[in-house]
Protein backbone atom coordinates (compact mmCIF):
# COMPACT_ATOMS: atom_id res chain seq x y z
CA UNK A 1 0.00 0.00 0.00
CA UNK A 2 2.68 2.20 0.87
CA UNK A 3 4.18 2.41 -2.60
CA UNK A 4 0.43 2.75 -4.38
CA UNK A 5 -0.35 5.34 -1.75
CA UNK A 6 2.73 7.38 -1.21
CA UNK A 7 2.26 10.41 -3.54
CA UNK A 8 -0.72 10.76 -1.94
CA UNK A 9 0.45 11.07 1.86
CA UNK A 10 0.44 7.89 3.13
CA UNK A 11 3.01 7.38 5.21
CA UNK A 12 4.21 3.55 6.77
CA UNK A 13 6.66 3.16 9.64
CA UNK A 14 7.15 -0.57 10.68
CA UNK A 15 8.23 -1.86 14.26
CA UNK A 16 9.37 -4.99 14.75
CA UNK A 17 8.99 -6.59 18.25
CA UNK A 18 12.04 -9.39 18.55
CA UNK A 19 14.10 -9.24 21.55
CA UNK A 20 17.42 -8.63 20.69
CA UNK A 21 18.69 -9.82 24.14
CA UNK A 22 17.37 -13.67 23.73
CA UNK A 23 17.87 -14.14 19.81
CA UNK A 24 20.83 -11.41 18.52
CA UNK A 25 20.59 -12.45 14.97
CA UNK A 26 16.51 -11.61 14.58
CA UNK A 27 17.91 -7.96 13.76
CA UNK A 28 19.49 -9.23 10.74
CA UNK A 29 16.45 -11.68 10.02
CA UNK A 30 14.00 -8.50 9.99
CA UNK A 31 16.29 -6.22 8.12
CA UNK A 32 16.73 -9.48 5.53
CA UNK A 33 12.84 -9.83 5.55
CA UNK A 34 12.15 -5.75 4.80
CA UNK A 35 14.69 -5.93 2.27
CA UNK A 36 13.00 -8.68 0.33
CA UNK A 37 9.25 -6.79 0.61
CA UNK A 38 11.26 -3.61 -0.91
CA UNK A 39 10.01 -2.18 2.54
CA UNK A 40 12.06 1.18 1.76
CA UNK A 41 10.24 3.37 4.24
CA UNK A 42 11.06 4.03 7.97
CA UNK A 43 12.07 0.64 9.92
CA UNK A 44 12.10 0.53 13.67
CA UNK A 45 13.38 -2.30 16.23
CA UNK A 46 11.52 -1.99 19.26
CA UNK A 47 13.77 -2.66 22.63
CA UNK A 48 11.18 -3.05 24.87
CA UNK A 49 10.19 -6.35 27.23
CA UNK A 50 6.99 -8.01 25.99
CA UNK A 51 5.02 -6.99 29.05
CA UNK A 52 6.00 -2.98 28.38
CA UNK A 53 4.34 -2.87 24.70
CA UNK A 54 1.82 -5.36 25.44
CA UNK A 55 0.68 -2.43 27.72
CA UNK A 56 1.46 0.39 26.02
CA UNK A 57 0.44 -0.99 22.25
CA UNK A 58 -2.53 -2.55 23.51
CA UNK A 59 -2.43 -5.89 21.98
CA UNK A 60 -0.88 -9.28 22.72
CA UNK A 61 0.91 -10.78 19.77
CA UNK A 62 2.08 -9.08 16.04
CA UNK A 63 0.68 -8.44 13.56
CA UNK A 64 -1.15 -5.24 14.54
CA UNK A 65 -1.66 -1.83 12.45
CA UNK A 66 -2.78 1.28 13.40
CA UNK A 67 -3.89 3.32 11.21
CA UNK A 68 -3.84 7.33 11.68
CA UNK A 69 -5.58 10.27 10.10
CA UNK A 70 -3.80 13.95 9.68
CA UNK A 71 -5.64 14.83 12.59
CA UNK A 72 -4.22 12.32 14.77
CA UNK A 73 -7.26 9.64 15.54
CA UNK A 74 -6.14 5.91 15.29
CA UNK A 75 -7.56 3.09 14.69
CA UNK A 76 -6.24 -0.46 15.24
CA UNK A 77 -6.30 -3.54 13.51
CA UNK A 78 -4.98 -6.64 15.84
CA UNK A 79 -4.96 -9.96 15.53
CA UNK A 80 -5.15 -11.23 18.49
CA UNK A 81 -8.66 -9.31 18.61
CA UNK A 82 -10.22 -10.79 15.00
CA UNK A 83 -8.62 -11.47 11.72
CA UNK A 84 -7.36 -7.99 10.10
CA UNK A 85 -8.77 -7.66 6.74
CA UNK A 86 -6.64 -5.88 4.55
CA UNK A 87 -9.37 -4.63 2.16
CA UNK A 88 -10.74 -2.88 5.02
CA UNK A 89 -7.86 -1.30 6.11
CA UNK A 90 -6.89 -0.13 2.68
CA UNK A 91 -10.70 1.18 2.42
CA UNK A 92 -9.58 2.93 5.55
CA UNK A 93 -6.30 4.50 4.51
CA UNK A 94 -7.98 5.66 0.77
CA UNK A 95 -11.21 7.46 2.67
CA UNK A 96 -8.08 9.38 5.37
CA UNK A 97 -5.92 10.50 2.26
CA UNK A 98 -8.99 11.90 0.71
CA UNK A 99 -9.50 14.45 4.40
CA UNK A 100 -7.87 17.47 4.47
Amino acid sequence: MHKKYAKQGLVVITVALDDLKEDPPAKDRALKFLEAKGATFTNLLLDETTEFWQKQLRFVAPPCQYVFSRQGKWTQYSSDKEEIKHADVEKLIVQLLGEK
